[in-house]
């Protein structure tokens, strides 16, 4: 299965890097899930900050880099672990939109 970071490390919207914004996590049904909608927006961020993700970027390096520097606790690196690393089931694309919905089996 294809987990969440590698749909932020393969994507791009019209040859771009895919923004924080362009991407939502949803239930099988297509119910968007603002928590986790939230947590990942906030980790791309920081990872767009902190370092430049390229093919050969792992979920570790992340943390590694994001541990280093910034002052998150423990405890937030692993919620940022737990999204990276969730199994994206099926992809939707709202081409009008511009965006990429990250259909998750919760």
């Amino acid at each position: 299965m294809i987990s969440v970071f590698d749909v932020i490390r393969i994507s791009r919207i019209d040859h771009a890097v895919v923004n924080s914004h362009q991407l939502v996590i949803t239930d099988i049904n297509g119910k968007p899930n603002g928590l986790l909608t939230d947590l990942l927006r906030d980790v791309i961020e920081k990872m767009n900050i902190f370092m430049n993700i390229t093919l050969s970027t792992t979920v570790d390096d992340v943390l590694v880099a994001l541990s280093k520097n910034t002052p998150l606790p423990e405890d937030a690196l692993s919620e940022y672990e737990k999204i990276l690393t969730e199994n994206v089931t099926h992809l939707n694309i709202g081409t009008r939109k511009k965006v990429i919905e990250l259909v998750l089996d919760r």
